[in-house]
């Protein structure tokens, strides 16, 4: 009998969660009324399940009212949390909570929607980008990767990262430069998060064989509404260095960072990202590490892309002094997202 019940509750344990009743309402600006199961909303984007039309987005700015008897985690522009059922007790406002008294907020300060019920990969991002390059001549081929995949709880986070380039030819010696870190971040109750990064890094040009850093700091948003996003970081940066010299190198930097979103869903859909990164040396006074990257992205169909990028590094005093302080490199792509 004891056999029989662990593999019933085993059986159970593996089969999906039963779907919710697709009861959400949503109320756009033009008057029309949407009925399905609200899967989420980020980045000015609502996804919602529905029985007819299959999976659809829905532009947060174009929604007038929303009803739903199910309990969500309410993000607003200034970090707020609110917590419970949504209803809409007058056109372009949002209740949060039940009676007698829930909290009431203008519709365009709501910058996310999360279920609280959802399972592990509705809370979860993805995106990947590809750009290869053929040519006869000297038969070189040129290869660009890059990829995020991301997970967020209702407190914590966490995100690995990568980027690779690799170029060959039949005249001279490959080159290839890559990175991939994974970071943890811990969200406060309003704008703040605390976060710890672990990096690895390789680059041929710089003759860096490897630099593994450490990374504790805080992140706030700025800026974070419907259409944009920015981002400041703080912190401090624990790195070992080796490089293609047998120049070994311990060093300990601070680390200050930005990075801005913005996006258009209306035609011709854009996703736009700058990002910088810069470290002045603690332990080595004088010398400034750093990073900056730019990314166009135009969706050519649901979930994907074509894009443009551009990623420059520099070392203003490398250990190794016959080491080239720059390198930048400039990438079209096609790429693939989940649920960005």
């Amino acid at each position: 009998m004891s056999r029989a019940l662990l593999a019933a509750a085993l059986l159970l344990a593996a089969l999906p969660a039963a779907a919710r009743d697709k009861t959400d309402v949503l109320v756009l600006r033009n008057g029309d009324r949407i009925t399905g199961e609200i899967k989420g909303m980020a980045r000015g984007k609502l996804e919602l399940a529905t029985d007819d039309a299959g999976r659809i987005s829905v532009e947060w700015a174009k929604i007038q009212r929303v009803t739903s008897a199910h309990q969500y985690e309410v993000e607003l522009s200034s970090g707020e949390r609110l917590y419970g059922i949504l209803d809409s007790p007058a056109t372009g406002q949002l209740a949060v909570g039940g009676l007698p008294m829930p909290d009431v907020v203008p519709i365009p300060d709501v910058v996310q929607l999360i279920p609280m019920d959802d399972a592990f990969f509705e809370r979860v991002r993805a995106l990947f980008d590809l750009g290869f390059t053929f040519a006869k001549s000297k038969y070189s081929t040129t290869i660009s990767t890059s990829g995020e995949f991301g997970y967020r709880s209702e407190e914590l986070g966490a995100k690995l990262v990568f980027d690779g380039y690799f170029q060959n030819d039949n005249k001279s010696v490959a080159v290839s430069r890559g990175s991939i870190g994974l970071q943890g971040d811990w969200y406060f109750a309003n704008r703040w998060r605390a976060l710890l990064a672990a990096l690895a890094e390789h680059n041929d040009e710089l003759q860096l064989r490897v630099r593994i850093s450490i990374a504790p700091g805080v992140a706030s948003s700025v800026v974070r509404n419907g259409w944009t996003e920015i981002w400041l970081t703080a912190g401090v940066a624990g790195s070992r260095e080796s490089y293609m010299n047998n120049v070994n190198n311990y060093a300990i930097d601070m680390l200050l960072a930005a990075s801005w979103d913005a996006w258009r869903y209306d035609t011709p859909k854009l996703d736009l990202n700058v990002s910088a990164a810069l470290l002045p040396g603690l332990s080595d006074f004088g010398r400034l590490r750093g990073s900056v990257t730019a990314k166009v992205k135009y969706e050519i169909f649901k979930d994907f892309n074509v894009g443009l990028s551009f990623n420059d590094t520099f070392d203003t005093r490398p250990p190794d002094t016959s080491a080239p302080n720059n390198d930048f490199i400039t990438s079209l792509t096609i790429g693939w997202s989940y649920r960005r």
